[in-house]
């Protein structure tokens, strides 16, 4: 009867840590291994001050309409946003936890700081701080 119960006491402390696991996709990579490929973006919350007045609103976005494929040997994100395509270079900064975007290869002109908020392997989430021509903060919402 003890032995039954030990045997019952085990299999129920086996079960406990094998469901406690992580999925394997939410293993954590670094964010050049993880960043690189297609993400679609899903929606965008914005806050924006217009006219002494703070505003905010959400743009949900249909599937494939806007999307951005990360090219980590080139340094490129090729956007599709509405059907119209742009290229723009990027870097990762902040061991991995910003990146950086330009409309030039030099990082001179154009330059935006995106905040990675959350990354793996199906959820993107980055944040940018916008001042022209207004004070705007953004949430940009991806998935795979």
């Amino acid at each position: 009867m003890k032995m039954n119960r030990i045997f019952l006491l085990l299999a129920g402390v086996s079960l406990i840590i094998s469901c406690s696991k992580k999925d394997d996709d939410a293993v954590n990579k670094p964010a050049d291994q993880a960043l690189p490929g297609k993400w679609t973006m899903v929606n965008q919350f914005r806050t924006y001050n217009q006219g002494g007045v703070t505003q905010k609103d959400t743009v949900n976005y249909a599937a494939e309409s806007n999307y951005w494929t990360f090219d980590a040997n080139a340094g490129k994100i090729y956007q599709v946003k509405n059907a119209f395509l742009d290229t723009v270079a990027y870097k990762l900064i902040d061991d991995n936890k910003k990146i950086v975007t330009s409309l030039d290869d030099k990082f001179i002109f154009g330059l935006d700081t995106l905040t990675i908020q959350t990354l793996s392997d199906r959820q993107l989430k980055l944040t940018g701080h916008y001042t022209s021509p207004y004070t705007l903060d953004v949430v940009y919402s991806f998935g795979k």
